[in-house]
């Protein structure tokens, strides 16, 4: 994908995304069909690993370089996000947790003060490979209407980046 039709595509996927993630007005059929085949293309171009129809996500993943802080248990951490959707994030660690332990996590996006979500760790990859380094993928507890809002405002703004 050239360039040009990357930013175009890019543009015509946050506008549909934006009407998806608001519902004002609400995606009609063919507007979901197009923002569904533009999030595969631009998840593809963006190097993520291919879905198969049995587990699709249904949120558009991009890479990124946000830092956040990880709380679990007693302990903190700072961790980079190596990538980060709607529905979860993928954690940069060699130290993964535990499958099924709950973690909170601390995101600041520019000109917002800092949102703590809730996830628990749902798969971990013990060491790098070619889809990524190690670490673990966090799946996000459901997101309050404000909270969707920053976590699709800083996809947007890792997609633009």
């Amino acid at each position: 994908m050239s360039p040009i039709d990357r930013a175009e595509r890019v543009q015509e996927f946050v506008a549909l995304d934006r009407r998806r993630a608001g519902g004002n007005p609400p995606l009609e059929l063919a507007e979901l069909t197009r923002w569904q085949e533009l999030r595969d293309q631009l998840e593809q171009a963006l190097g993520s690993p291919p879905g198969d129809a049995g587990n699709r996500r249904e949120t558009l993943r991009v890479r990124t370089h946000l830092k956040v802080q990880v709380s679990f248990g007693t302990a903190q951490r700072l961790l980079g996000v190596y990538n980060l959707s709607e529905g979860g994030v993928f954690l940069e660690t060699e130290r993964p947790l535990e499958v099924g332990e709950q973690v909170c996590i601390a995101f600041v996006a520019p000109g917002r003060s800092a949102v703590e979500l809730e996830g628990r760790v749902a798969w971990v990859r013990s060491t790098p490979d070619d889809w990524g380094p190690a670490g673990m993928g966090v799946e996000l507890a459901p997101l309050s209407d404000w909270d969707r809002a920053l976590v699709a405002e800083l996809v947007e703004a890792a997609l633009l980046g």
